[in-house]
């Protein structure tokens, strides 16, 4: 081997290794939830009686899907569900927070859905839950300061 192809070589491993570290996030593995889990899930929802208890078996399910590597759209939509069947609930508020916290776009959408389904005065608690996630969203992985002080001005507001 000459000399002249030792850079090249050392280059096309750098480069291999740089694919690999930035596809590295999608490879890595999470439990996987089994179909029994997911059928003891909707048999949950579909046996719940009322709002809360309903909600908070869509939470459950939620959490579920949210586990999964690709599960991020179908814990968003079942997050949605629990917020309507419990629009006043902050204990829903939290869990979609603590579940899609990696997923910030994600659950930028869910809570400004929550924010316009019902009035902020019919339940002040968790809309004040609702924006200071928000506030913390703009802050961090979203980066804008103005949406930031715009929502800790309506939190004020509240």
């Amino acid at each position: 081997m000459q000399d002249s192809f030792v850079p090249l070589i050392v280059a096309a491993g750098a480069f291999l290794a740089g694919i690999v570290w930035r596809v590295r996030p999608a490879v890595r593995t999470r439990r996987r939830v089994s179909r029994e889990a997911w059928r003891q899930a909707q048999a949950r929802i579909e046996e719940a009686p009322d709002g809360p208890a309903r909600a908070r078996a869509l939470c459950d399910a939620a959490d579920l899907a949210a586990a999964q590597v690709r599960g991020g759209g179908r814990a968003s939509a079942l997050y949605l569900r629990a917020i309507r069947s419990d629009p006043g609930s902050v204990e829903v508020v939290a869990r979609a927070v603590a579940a899609l916290g990696r997923r910030p776009h994600g659950l930028e959408t869910l809570l400004w859905r929550r924010l316009a389904l019902i009035p902020w005065e019919q339940s002040r608690e968790a809309t004040r839950a609702s924006l200071d996630a928000l506030r913390s969203l703009y802050e961090g992985p979203l980066r804008s300061g103005v949406r930031a002080r715009a929502i800790a001005h309506a939190r004020e507001m509240v």
